[in-house]
């Protein structure tokens, strides 16, 4: 279950999200939750030893992610971030012409109940772009 050791204000915030975006006619769903230390340097390898496309930038020992459990901070010992995608044969509207637009109603969603959105203002400037991310702020 997704839910399991990520933060309580984060896991009312993303429900609020995504019942919002079921009653706009795009439901939705998380992907990941919190992370295990292994599975993190998993992801980290991914484009760089092993084969598939880069989808991390945190090697989970260095830079550790904010799905990783938090060991300092106010959410210490729980995950701070999740991924989520759109329900259907295409979960992440690669192939959809409304991606974009559909993308950016999730992020301002996620904005609004106050967490940061992986394809906001923020994100960009640091050279990510990782629109399915949502974190506590």
């Amino acid at each position: 279950m997704w839910t399991t050791g990520v933060h309580p204000d984060l896991i009312l915030k993303i429900n609020t999200v995504l019942t919002a975006m079921a009653v706009l006619g795009y439901p939705m769903r998380v992907t990941d939750g919190l992370r295990t230390d292994d599975r993190q340097r998993e992801l980290y390898k991914q484009g760089r030893s092993t084969p598939g496309p880069i989808v991390t930038k945190a090697d989970g020992v260095i830079h550790r992610s904010n799905h990783q459990t938090r060991l300092d901070g106010p959410y210490m010992g729980f995950g701070a971030a999740v991924d989520s995608c759109f329900q259907g044969n295409d979960p992440y509207l690669e192939r959809e012409p409304r991606a974009a637009t559909l993308w950016r109603a999730y992020g301002a969603l996620v904005e609004a109940v106050g967490l940061k959105w992986g394809g906001g203002a923020a994100f960009l400037k640091a050279g990510l772009n990782d629109r399915p991310h949502a974190e506590l702020i």
